[in-house]
């Protein structure tokens, strides 16, 4: 307890971040709370002109509000972009992650505490997990393919990437709980069936051991992937993507090659914020072309953005997560840099994952998504006080 008070005392949002990230991956509801404090916390000392602030990440959530705000002007149903401008209050959640690392002895430290904090709250969710797949499919008879869900996977990718990185980059970061972290993500990635989440996965590890020379992590990744394939419900559900290719199936395709194309031709401008309904989805296309009841996203990223905001709306995002890739992939003459790479195939792997989900318009890994540039900035941050150091 005495810990906890002092670290409250040292860094309040700090602690409330990490707090957040505890408990975000199992409950939306708790976790979201101390993460809408931090940013609030953090806005108001920015304003008071207390605390370091990020421009250009800054800058590209205030235009990413403006943009969302000229499209309720002309938006098909404002009441749906109205309803979720709560939001723009966890924006400012990348400047506090920024704030209250940089406000640290070591910056380094605070980010391998934010991280820490994630892969645990990520365990929790496994365990959670171990414990209600069992009952969802022996006591309520829920097929097994049906228990999982789209929110749960990505942030076992998160805690993968952010396991292996923090074991690479320092050894003693998470000692023997390395050994219990890696098995309750790899569960967790199997246990919810997410073909999306496992290419990504696959791609981002492979990226990171190749790129960083670490082969014993690629050989571990080329016999884990392997031995997969011989697990009947991996090859049931990888069997099933010829069905979800299907062009009148009702999957990813009939949205791509049906549905996103006559809403982009209609409403070139796009149709507001939050603005798709499942009867616009439905509205022209044929009877015999099968739809999820409900539908209202794309399952992409990119189109769904072009559906809401148009092209210009779509094309800012695009600049914008281009900017943080480059933030974290690009040689900085600093000394964290196997930490940083962390972080950034942590962004990079949700962003692969956008390509067949729309999961920066999810509740919670959006605000992952703030955390992730926020520590990002970290480095900009460090970056541009050594340059400023060596031009003095």
């Amino acid at each position: 307890m005495n810990r906890l008070v002092c670290a409250w005392k040292e860094n309040p949002i700090l602690f409330l971040v990490c707090l957040g990230l505890w408990t975000l991956p199992v409950t939306n509801a708790f976790g979201q709370v101390p993460l809408y404090l931090a940013s609030v916390w953090w806005l108001i000392a920015a304003f008071r002109s207390r605390e370091s602030v990020c421009w250009r990440t800054q800058g590209f959530l205030i235009g990413f509000m403006i943009l969302i705000l000229i499209s309720l002007i002309y938006a098909v149903h404002p009441e749906n972009g109205v309803d979720k401008l709560n939001r723009f209050l966890i924006f400012p959640l990348a400047g506090a992650v920024t704030a209250c690392c940089l406000r640290a002895d070591r910056p380094s430290d605070a980010v391998i505490r934010i991280c820490v904090s994630l892969l645990g709250g990520v365990c929790m969710r496994g365990l959670m997990d171990l414990v209600k797949f069992p009952i969802e499919i022996y006591h309520y008879d829920v097929e097994f393919v049906h228990v999982g869900n789209m929110t749960s996977p990505q942030f076992y990718l998160a805690g993968l990437m952010t396991a292996l990185g923090l074991r690479f980059y320092q050894k003693g970061t998470l000692g023997v709980w390395f050994w219990v972290a890696l098995p309750l993500v790899i569960t967790g990635l199997y246990l919810h069936q997410k073909r999306g989440i496992w290419f990504a996965s696959i791609a981002v590890v492979g990226l990171w051991a190749v790129g960083l020379k670490y082969w014993k992590a690629f050989g571990f990744l080329i016999l884990l992937s392997g031995f997969s394939l011989f697990s009947p419900f991996v090859q049931d559900r990888l069997e099933d993507l010829k069905h979800e290719l299907g062009s009148n199936h009702g999957g990813r395709l009939t949205l791509w090659m049906h549905v996103a194309p006559r809403l982009i031709e209609n409403h070139p401008f796009g149709m507001g914020y939050n603005g798709t309904n499942y009867e616009d989805f439905r509205e022209d296309l044929p009877t015999e072309y099968h739809l999820e009841v409900g539908l209202r996203h794309l399952h992409n990223n990119h189109l769904q953005l072009l559906a809401e905001l148009g092209w210009h709306g779509v094309l800012f995002w695009t600049v914008w997560m281009m900017s943080m890739l480059w933030t974290g992939f690009q040689k900085l003459p600093l000394g964290d840099s196997g930490l940083r790479y962390t972080v950034a195939f942590v962004l990079l792997g949700l962003l692969m994952n956008g390509m067949v989900e729309y999961n920066f318009g999810d509740s919670e890994i959006l605000k992952l998504y703030l955390v992730l540039f926020g520590l990002l900035d970290v480095f900009a941050m460090q970056l541009k006080k050594v340059e400023q150091g060596c031009t003095g």
